[in-house]
């Protein structure tokens, strides 16, 4: 009985002992892992830019991160609950002077502390084509435009934009229409509102250096334009410069299998791309009215007027509606007239002219507006009319520049504005058989001399402006 009293006295001591209330769970000394960070970032990061997060653990308590030293100063900041790092101070980040950051980490609970090093590796910052626009309002050929880069001198091109790039590194830049590049020859190339602004080429368009920022390549294409005239006798094609006043061979057309000659005069047509040319009567050939390819040089007659209608059609225009319209003649001084006709050559019932006395010359262009024309003259005059050939105004230019003063000698025989609105007119000297090709001002009434092209026998007719990609 003794024993199990005993016994049963232990238990309660140890009951009593085991149900105190200030026992709880055991304490553990904080013990903290943490590893070192490195990472990569661009150069010119922004502020507050994260970089990523320290990686750390403890066995008890709550971690609080702090830098406890960094190089250059300023350059981190660190999120004291999450050891998330960020971008402080994008001005340090600069591969060029500080292509490596570092840092100290320390990650405490209580009293108890762990640090770890932070290496962030700032790498040279890369630019990209972000834009590549073309411009074609003024192109009018009909294959489409695509960029070529070429980021290694030249020596190869490819239609993808060039990425990764560093500053000072070069792309030449040239424009394909699918077919073969096309060239300064053809076209006029404006860089409107690219950044960096190009450089001139040898070997390409533009050569574009890349600086501190994304590249915008931006360009206008235009069809650069010829101005043109035909020798009567021959047939053959001319392109004038008017800054030298000479004149170079372009091309003849041939009209079943012989060369066309006594071209009169020309319009090139834009939605057809054909080039629509009037011949004089000569002996026995009429006067006719002919559609002209130009990839192939090969004429077709479209009215061959067959009834004699007219006896020339001296100079011709485009119509907004797609028309060709021309001031024709019965002979010199008789029946001068407006005649349309469509591009497949039907024609339509002459208007004749009024309100003045036409003889001689007959060039034709638009004048302010599509309903207005400008009729070219003897004795340097051009009329002004309406559609229905009604003449409101007859202007007397005066010669400038020319050596023979004479005014009465100067026949207007064809008319043709420029991309800009200046006016052009083909003139005959009547005195000696010379052709003369100056500009008229209608400002100051003048018939602005420019070149003298071509002496007697030889004769200069037409005057039209086409798209020097044709020929």
């Amino acid at each position: 009985m003794k024993k199990v009293s005993i016994v049963l006295s232990v238990f309660l001591i140890a009951l009593h002992f085991g149900c105190r209330k200030d026992d709880g769970p055991e304490v553990l000394d904080p013990e903290i892992t943490i590893s070192n960070f490195e990472t990569s970032v661009e150069e010119n990061p922004v502020e507050n830019q994260v970089l990523g997060t320290v990686s750390a653990s403890t066995n008890t308590g709550t971690l609080v991160f702090s830098l406890t030293g960094q190089t250059p100063s300023g350059a981190l900041s660190i999120n004291a609950s999450s050891g998330q790092l960020t971008v402080a101070d994008p001005s340090v980040f600069v591969f060029a002077t500080n292509p490596t950051i570092t840092a100290t980490v320390q990650a405490k609970v209580e009293d108890v502390a762990k640090t770890a090093n932070i290496t962030i590796n700032v790498t040279e910052e890369t630019l990209d084509v972000v834009t590549a626009i073309i411009d074609k309002t003024g192109y009018t050929a009909p294959e489409d435009l695509t960029f070529l880069y070429s980021t290694d001198g030249g020596d190869s091109y490819s239609t993808d934009k060039p990425t990764d790039l560093t500053e000072g590194d070069e792309i030449l830049v040239n424009i394909s229409n699918g077919i073969m590049d096309i060239s300064k020859d053809d076209f006029s190339f404006t860089w409107i509102n690219s950044s960096p602004v190009p450089q001139t080429s040898d070997i390409a368009l533009a050569k574009f250096v890349v600086g501190s920022t994304d590249l915008d390549i931006k360009v206008a294409v235009v069809d650069k334009v010829e101005i043109l005239t035909s020798d009567r006798n021959t047939g053959q094609f001319y392109t004038l410069n008017l800054n030298l006043g000479t004149k170079s061979e372009a091309f003849i057309i041939t009209l079943d299998g012989e060369d066309l000659l006594r071209v009169r005069g020309a319009i090139y047509n834009y939605a057809d791309r054909k080039l629509y040319v009037s011949t004089a009567k000569y002996a026995m050939e009429k006067s006719m009215l002919h559609s002209v390819d130009l990839s192939t040089m090969q004429a077709t007659t479209i009215n061959s007027n067959p009834n004699d209608a007219w006896a020339g059609l001296a100079d011709l225009v485009m119509t907004p509606e797609g028309n060709i319209l021309a001031t024709m003649s019965l002979g010199q001084g008789s029946g001068e007239s407006l005649i349309s006709f469509g591009t497949d050559g039907t024609d339509t019932v002459p208007i004749s002219f009024t309100g003045a006395d036409l003889c001689c010359g007959l060039g034709l262009t638009y004048g302010d507006t599509t309903s207005e024309v400008w009729v070219g003259d003897i004795s340097a005059t051009i009329h002004k009319s309406n559609l229905n050939g009604e003449i409101s105004e007859t202007i007397a230019l005066d010669l400038d520049g020319f050596v023979n003063t004479n005014v009465d000698d100067y026949y207007i025989r064809n008319l043709v504005s420029d991309q800009n609105g200046k006016l052009y007119a083909l003139c005959l000297d009547d005195a000696d058989g010379s052709t003369h090709i100056a500009e008229v001002d209608l400002t100051n009434n003048l018939l602005k001399h420019i070149a003298q092209i071509s002496i007697s026998p030889d004769q200069l007719n037409a005057l039209v402006f086409v798209p020097a990609y044709l020929f």
